[in-house]
């Protein structure tokens, strides 16, 4: 298949080199000194006491390349505004496009089942518009990442999960045409693309030959919580205190602070339809000793998810008159920590 990973950072490299490996034509957008380095030796990726290396091509822009099978949107939440304006040139009517971004993601309320509750108008979903423009929400796919990647060096990614990489991904809706309020058109209205699509079960085949581990996830907003869940309490946490996320499992009262938060977003997800099969203490037991993307944002002061990963399942708490003393806490904290340094909105706040 033809592969474009836009973004090809920390996951959109992991991706990549798998992939490329697997035998894929894979190409990829990345920037400055990252790009460089590709360009000059290709990727690398160090996992389990080896190096993997893989020839991809790369560009800066979806003008270098042309329509692929599959788009990968491996950025962070905070570059999708600039994204959806120009992917445009990646998608016809046959290309699937995966956005496996971390916390509250555009596309959640496109396809939502009626009998669920309204979501809130939290900011990111204002992008659904502008990204219906370029491809049909059948064509979309969500996306939910468990793995532990960081750049080590430019063109050198390192993975710090080598026995458990995972991608879900699943559909978003059942409808081929969706018209969000913003009045952005979607694209095309039909199911008819010019060339037969792979199927998502074939997609999850290939992810699962190179050797990234790709379950049918069943409902996709499932998955969603489940992710949000884990980097709303674990990651959140570890941004507070500086730690790597098992910090909370090594320490008896950030433990029971871990708790309360993961009992809170049990609630949450409840009142908006979303009852969650999770024990805490098994969540707790799972945290990796790994710096969560929250803390290595903030630590290298790169523009950060507080309000995909925090905020927003504080306004779902608000929309369903949910109680959230944990969270509350811990998010005035880290919003705090991240408009300090100037890597996240301004009027980002913990509604009071």
């Amino acid at each position: 298949m033809r592969i474009c990973i836009y973004g090809a950072g920390a996951s959109g490299g992991h991706f990549a080199v798998r992939l490329a490996r697997a035998g894929h034509e894979v190409s990829v957008i990345a920037r400055g000194p990252h790009l460089a380095a590709i360009r000059e030796r290709g990727l690398q990726m160090r996992t389990g006491g080896e190096t993997l290396a893989a020839n991809v091509a790369a560009g800066d822009a979806a003008d270098d390349f042309g329509p692929q099978d599959v788009v990968i949107v491996a950025t962070k939440a905070t570059a999708l505004p600039a994204i959806a304006s120009g992917i445009a040139p990646l998608i016809d009517d046959h290309t699937h496009v995966i956005f496996p971004q971390n916390g509250m993601t555009w596309w959640y309320p496109v396809g939502l089942p009626a009998a669920h509750p309204k979501p809130p108008a939290v900011p990111i979903f204002e992008l659904a518009g502008h990204f219906l423009a370029s491809m049909r929400a059948d064509q979309v796919l969500g996306g939910i990442i468990y793995s532990a990647n960081a750049i080590e060096a430019p063109g050198v990614i390192k993975n710090n999960s080598p026995t458990h990489n995972r991608l879900e991904i699943g559909e978003i809706t059942t409808t081929s045409a969706y018209f969000p309020e913003s009045g952005h058109p979607a694209k095309g209205s039909g199911f008819a693309p010019s060339r037969e699509r792979a199927g998502v079960g074939a997609l999850r085949e290939a992810f699962e030959q190179a050797g990234i581990i790709s379950p049918d996830p069943g409902d996709i907003r499932v998955a969603l919580w489940t992710k949000l869940l884990n980097n709303m309490s674990g990651s959140a946490l570890g941004l507070a205190t500086g730690n790597p996320s098992d910090g909370a499992r090594k320490d008896k009262a950030l433990a029971e602070i871990y708790r309360r938060m993961v009992r809170e977003g049990l609630s949450i997800a409840a009142a908006h339809g979303y009852r969650l099969d999770l024990d805490p203490e098994q969540m707790l037991a799972r945290l990796l000793d790994h710096k969560a993307s929250l803390l290595q944002d903030y630590e290298q002061r790169r523009p950060m998810e507080i309000a995909e990963i925090v905020l927003a399942p504080l306004a779902f708490a608000r929309a369903a008159k949910i109680a959230t003393p944990t969270l509350d806490t811990v998010a005035a904290i880290v919003t705090r920590l991240a408009k300090e340094r100037g890597l996240v909105a301004a009027d980002a706040d913990v509604a009071v």
